[in-house]
């Protein structure tokens, strides 16, 4: 049973926005090592040309493609779903992990959130999430299966002061995704979200904010992890919006002596 649950992924063909860094980078080179195909994403050329390495260093390199494309532009998505089909023939699985914190580096309130912010993070998380989901759903519900997976936040469960238009990103994307859900269902398409909390990733950092205390996070490998449980699910079966967070109680229990 294990080596048939260990092959599922083989020659299967993922599409992974975000694909540079953090959470996607992580799902790049865990799904990779499970035999599957990859497509990566990526709008920064350096991050692509490094991850892009990663993964030669451990797999065939003709199972990889590699795209520098914008999440935000529709040409962009519709030509990823296009160049996938004529490198591989089809497309088994997303991951939309492409996303952004804030654009400047500074904490900012909502009357102090200038609409070019906001636009730049809703356009690259919740507009993102919709035209690549869009780019690849006629593709699945040709085909009759296939796995999205997106990815939301805690969030986008609870908002949090100095980040509305993150946390109005996430949130959207999980109604965006619950709708595609009950959309593709029929055609055999699952669409299941993900609400990581505290991870190890540049969205932390990207943008030099030094005002906010460091979380205790868990790796981006975690994350990866459970994607690729999500994807390995039986399937008549999904999980609804699952949390991963840090286990913040290690640290205490080391503390602990042996009895």
């Amino acid at each position: 049973m294990e080596s048939e649950i260990e092959g599922t992924l083989k020659d299967k063909v993922t599409i992974i926005t975000g694909a540079g860094s953090g959470i996607g980078r992580a799902c790049a080179k865990l799904l990779f090592s499970q035999r599957s195909k990859v497509v990566l994403v990526e709008f920064n050329p350096d991050s692509l040309k490094n991850v892009m390495a990663e993964l030669e260093a451990i797999g065939d390199a003709e199972n990889i493609l590699s795209l520098q494309m914008n999440v935000c532009r529709e040409t962009d998505m519709n030509e990823m779903a296009n160049q996938t089909l004529l490198r591989f023939g089809r497309i088994d699985n997303l991951i939309a992990s492409a996303g952004i914190l804030r654009i400047s580096g500074t904490l900012k309130t909502v009357v102090e959130t200038s609409l070019e912010e906001w636009q730049a993070v809703i356009q690259t998380n919740l507009t993102g999430t919709f035209l690549s989901n869009r780019a690849v759903l006629p593709v699945m519900i040709a085909q009759k299966q296939g796995d999205i997976i997106n990815i939301s936040s805690v969030s986008g469960r609870q908002g949090r002061a100095f980040d509305a238009p993150y946390c109005a990103s996430k949130f959207g994307i999980i109604g965006l995704s619950e709708s595609i859900a009950e959309e593709v269902a029929a055609y055999g398409v699952r669409v299941q979200t993900i609400l990581p909390d505290s991870v190890d990733t540049p969205l932390w950092d990207q943008n030099g904010v030094k005002s906010i205390k460091a979380p205790v996070t868990i790796p981006a490998e975690r994350v990866a992890e459970l994607i690729l449980y999500l994807l390995r699910l039986p399937k008549d079966a999904y999980l609804l919006n699952p949390v991963i967070a840090p286990f913040k109680g290690r640290k205490k229990r080391s503390k602990l002596k042996d009895v």
